[in-house]
């Protein structure tokens, strides 16, 4: 097996591959494992009750999440692949996708406040949930499916890692006692931000991308593109993200602290299965355009491997 396995990596696209696979699996970890390592102190410290309060904060902004993202995390990703060689529509996919997040973000935001400000279940702690939505910026800021298209996935690994790894370090230190809770949420996703901030300078300095104002028929097709996407991810959120929420809605933050906690080791546990779905999916989409029987050939192969 382990022959047959190397045997696949001989090539410069593979070796590519296999370079994605590996900084797309420490991404992964580090994403699951480090909020592992702070589990254990925040519940002991906050408490349950105070820890169940973020994490349904957390799984709230988490819809407006997916309404931010809308799909491109496929769709930017397979449109970057099949043009990373031709840099102006490059360049058009960029800016494209990012002004439409951007709309999409504010339009989140908006949507948020009417929550909090209009429902007592959230109004009491509409401070928390507006701190929360710093995870929504962060991943706006942040063009994963950039760097998933152009292959070139240890660029994000090295950004993600560092940042994440010195805002975790910065709660064992700033989070001493239960009133420091709000503390959590500004942690955990300024690391995000500042992370995003330097991967839109790498962009610009290492790809020689420059964001462009887009046609409004332009930004039109984009949208359209992912709008399927969007829905069905929509749809698996019932089953993922909505469990902790309706839980929140129906319960108290002492049940949902309990169930989060449990959570998030299972989740981490499932974490990996998606790594070689993530990483050959550009490669694929790129073969797919120029040779269907091609890709379809490679879809098999990859297949065997797993």
């Amino acid at each position: 097996m382990i022959t047959k396995i190397k045997s696949k990596f001989q090539s410069e696209d593979n070796k590519r591959l296999l370079s994605n696979f590996l900084s797309l699996s420490v991404l992964q970890g580090a994403n699951y494992i480090l909020p592992l390592i702070t589990l254990p102190y925040l519940v002991r410290v906050l408490g349950v009750e105070y820890f169940g309060l973020l994490a349904f904060a957390g799984v709230t902004v988490a819809y407006f999440g997916l309404i931010t993202d809308y799909g491109f995390d496929l769709t930017a990703t397979r449109e970057i692949s099949i043009h990373r060689d031709n840099k102006e529509k490059v360049i058009e996919i960029f800016s494209s996708v990012m002004t439409i997040k951007f709309i999409l973000m504010f339009l989140s935001f908006f949507l948020l406040a009417i929550l909090v400000f209009n429902f007592e279940k959230f109004s009491q702690d509409a401070l928390i949930y507006f701190l929360s939505f710093g995870a929504v910026i962060g991943q706006f800021l942040f063009p994963v499916w950039f760097f998933q298209g152009m292959e070139r996935m240890k660029y994000i690994t090295y950004i993600n890692i560092g940042s994440r790894l010195l805002f975790t370090i910065a709660i064992f230190i700033f989070v001493q006692k239960k009133s420091d809770f709000y503390m959590v949420p500004v942690l955990s996703n300024l690391g995000t931000i500042i992370g995003g901030i330097y991967a839109l300078y790498f962009i610009r300095t290492n790809f020689d991308i420059k964001f462009t104002f887009q046609k409004t028929t332009t930004l039109k097709y984009y949208l359209n593109e992912a709008h399927h996407i969007f829905i069905s991810k929509l749809a698996i959120s019932l089953y993922t993200v909505s469990t902790t929420f309706i839980l929140g809605i129906f319960t108290n933050n002492t049940i949902v602290g309990y169930f989060a906690a449990a959570d998030k080791i299972i989740t981490a546990a499932k974490s990996f299965m998606g790594v070689v779905n993530q990483t050959i999916y550009p490669h694929i989409s790129k073969i797919v355009k120029k040779n269907p029987n091609e890709g379809l050939g490679t879809v098999q192969k990859s297949v065997s491997i797993r």
